[in-house]
């Protein structure tokens, strides 16, 4: 199935940075913190040494990263890296332009990867100053040498130990270059947050010995204080309303304070709420880099996977973009809102070559610490399934731990669920640059176990507790085997591009679309996924031409995103987005639909806004409530359409084909072998009948003309009543409506819903 692709466009010229100092010589560390420089090194390696009594591998419980200990009023660092040979921990007053006050070695923990020191607090400010730290790392391809730093700590031979910029097992260590930790809980700063931007975190052969130390990226640490998140009511996935949303794009326009930041998020609560939505999708808040490429304003680049994106925090003090984050949910919470966060493990914002040069790569953090246990690559060659210049090796238990790691951290910060950016990548369990997925031998398949020893509880989707959801969208952008919609466990829900694809043909191309096809996205697609609770079911999302724009604009002949403009026929248009908005919430399953569709938020016909900070993706509430403009008219429609899911629970719960029964519009039972009306492109109308208490009946209408429709005999007592008619301008019947002849006239491309009453 046709994806879209966030291009990663590098057209930069490499400035050649002058590498030739005048060096002395000597060993190691710098006294900037009231300790002797050789002593203290020797005392903290001496102290890390005593870490080999904790765990052994990579799990919540070794707590990777920088982490406070209380029992020993110490800061513990911890890094995971399989081929390293040599790792210092630079620390750092402050997060540009300066040196580090100190460079420690670290310890390898006996029969791990794991590499760690501890710091005493009195020795750092007692923690009442933010921490700026990162790694030099040393591996096979650049293997330390004593006499790389000075007796002061900085650097006295750039080129001592190096081998190659990349090795034949596609190492790319450089203990020039600072690494931010993958653990890091914040980002100083940004990698193009300099006079070069990116540009400085391409390493080549012009500028591999200069030291980047004083304008890379620090990981910074604080003592953040815990404080109790209360959770939303338990529901079912099935029992949500999704709203995908940008973060910033939901309350720059609005005039709440912070607006754009998690705190404006928070003051658009209760909007949300009374729009009808139970869980909001917010496109990926981890920190990346809004600047990479031609522009990144959906931030699925990722940088930091512990670190929220400071660049929607409206507090920019230390710690204060997750202080702001935690409110932001226990507001949503309070509001019986839940948060989904969209996240994306099957590639970084870090690594990729420039114009497939392996002597020239992005580098910042992974790369630099394990390039062979981070990345899917061969000789410094790096795969890109994903289509952004890298893939992740979940395959490698390190990363798997990793990725469990982060998905927990952010439950505990009060997430309730976690859609995972082309998932079908996370199913890979080899190595090597080669790719071959099982569903139950790789990370999908063992999340569940994971995020369980991390006191993190999957919930199946048909299931409501104290637990989280996991959401995937089931495909990659290349490479063999790309699509596995259907082949994730039972504990995932999946993104589904059949019921998307059927949703928006029944309206743009209505002759190509069978009864059949259009019926099992209705019941959740139980034909691939055994079930509506697995479906997520939508029309549109981030990617490709939204409601308003695929149903308003003409595309050009080359553009997989189909859009149409029915002629210039605004009536039609109007329509086409009604029914695709009721029947995404009629299906059974999630139904998920992008806020900004609720409002008829128009991106002027552009299908790709990845890299758009401005109006094309902010979102404009001011026109919704006059009802005779087409904004106020979706809007009021679609509230009503998710109010109407809401009230009746036949739509979430029923069973296939046992709740459900179909017609032809002349009133006949549409049988289940009569495969000449349910294969026929032709059969342009299915009506069906679905029975759980008070009995509903629909009619949609895929075709050109006027037919008149046989509404079931209703009860004993009882009469059919007008529920909405898609071909109004107001669709929902405000008064009472009865259908005392059971015939109705049903409008061409228009959906009808009526309630047995």
């Amino acid at each position: 199935m046709p994806i879209a692709i966030r291009p990663v466009t590098y057209s930069f010229t490499s400035p050649k940075i002058n590498s030739k100092k005048n060096y002395s010589s000597n060993p190691i560390c710098k006294n900037d913190i009231n300790f002797g420089s050789l002593e203290a090194a020797g005392a903290i390696e001496a102290q890390a040494l005593s870490g080999v009594r904790k765990n052994l591998i990579s799990t919540d419980k070794t707590r990777l990263g920088a982490n406070f200990n209380k029992e020993e009023n110490t800061i513990d660092f911890k890094l995971a890296s399989m081929n390293a040979q040599k790792v210092f921990l630079s620390i750092f007053d402050e997060p540009k332009g300066k040196d580090a006050i100190l460079n420690i070695p670290m310890v390898k923990q006996e029969g791990s990867n794991i590499w760690e020191t501890s710091i005493p607090l009195d020795k750092l400010n007692n923690g009442e100053k933010p921490v700026y730290y990162g790694y030099r790392v040393f591996g096979p391809n650049w293997q330390y040498s004593e006499n790389f730093f000075d007796k002061d700590g900085k650097i006295n031979n750039p080129s001592s130990g190096f081998s190659s910029l990349v090795d034949e097992k596609g190492n790319r260590y450089n203990p020039n270059k600072l690494a931010f930790d993958p653990y890091a809980r914040e980002l100083s700063h940004l990698p193009s947050d300099n006079p070069l931007g990116e540009e400085a975190f391409f390493t080549n052969e012009d500028n591999y010995l200069e030291d980047n130390a004083k304008y890379a990226p620090k990981s910074v640490f604080v003592i953040n204080k815990d404080d109790i998140i209360p959770k939303a009511k338990p529901r079912a996935l099935s029992d949500e309303i999704m709203g995908e949303v940008h973060i910033k794009d939901l309350s720059i326009n609005e005039d709440v304070d912070g607006a754009g930041t998690y705190l404006g998020a928070k003051n658009m609560a209760q909007k949300l709420k009374n729009m009808g939505f139970t869980m909001i999708e917010f496109l990926p808040l981890t920190e990346f880099d809004d600047k990479e490429g031609n522009g990144n304003h959906w931030g699925y680049m990722p940088l930091g996977y512990f670190a929220p994106a400071k660049k929607y925090s409206n507090d920019k003090s230390a710690g204060g973009a997750l202080k702001e984050f935690r409110e932001m949910i226990k507001a949503f919470h309070r509001e019986n809102l839940k948060v989904c966060m969209d996240i994306v493990f099957n590639h970084t914002g870090e690594a990729g070559l420039k114009n497939n040069d392996i002597n020239n790569a992005k580098q910042s953090g992974f790369s630099l610490i394990d390039n062979q246990m981070y990345y899917k690559q061969k000789a410094g060659k790096y795969n890109s399934n994903s289509g952004c210049g890298n893939d992740m090796n979940v395959a490698q238990d390190e990363v798997m731990q990793f990725v469990a790691d982060s998905v927990a951290y952010w439950a505990h910060q009060g997430v309730d669920a976690f859609r995972f950016d082309l998932a079908a990548g996370l199913m890979d369990i080899d190595p090597t640059e080669k790719v071959y997925y099982d569903a139950n031998r790789s990370l999908v398949g063992k999340m569940s176990t994971l995020l369980k020893e991390r006191g993190v509880k999957v919930l199946e989707p048909n299931q409501k507790g104290d637990g989280i959801y996991l959401i995937a969208e089931p495909w990659t952008c290349g490479g063999d085997n790309s699509y596995q919609l259907g082949r994730f466990p039972k504990e995932w829900a999946q993104w589904n591009d059949i019921a998307r694809e059927s949703i928006k043909r029944d309206s743009t191309f209505p002759f190509t679309l069978t009864p059949r096809a259009l019926r099992n996205v209705l019941e959740g697609s139980y034909d691939v996924l055994g079930g509506g609770d697995k479906s997520i079911n939508y029309a549109y999302s981030h990617d490709g031409f939204n409601l308003n724009d695929a149903n308003s604009y003409q595309s050009p002949p080359d553009c997989w995103h189909f859009a149409t403009n029915y002629g210039g026929n605004t009536q039609r248009q109007e329509s086409a987005m009604k029914k695709q908005i009721a029947l995404t919430l009629l299906s059974k399953g999630t139904p998920m639909l992008q806020v900004g569709d609720v409002i008829a938020h128009s991106k002027g016909g552009d299908d790709n806004s990845y890299n758009k900070d401005d109006d094309t993706n902010y979102l404009d509430f001011s026109k919704v409530r006059n009802l005779e403009t087409r904004k106020g008219r979706i809007y009021d429609f679609s509230k009503k359409m998710i109010e109407f899911r809401k009230e009746h629970p036949e739509l979430r719960y029923g069973i296939f084909n046992k709740d459900i029964q179909y017609f032809k519009p002349d009133g006949s039972y549409a049988q289940n072998w009569d495969n000449s009306y349910w294969d026929n492109v032709n059969s342009n109308i299915m009506c069906f009948k679905i029975s759980d208490g008070s009995d509903i009946f629909i009619s949609t209408s895929s075709d050109e003309h006027f037919i008149d429709v046989k509404l079931p005999k209703p009860k004993q007592g009882k009469t059919w009543h007008l529920v909405c008619d898609t071909s109004r301008e107001h669709s929902f019947v405000e008064h009472e409506e009865k259908i005392p002849s059971n015939d109705y006239r049903q409008a061409p491309h228009s959906l009808l819903i009526f309630e047995e009453r």
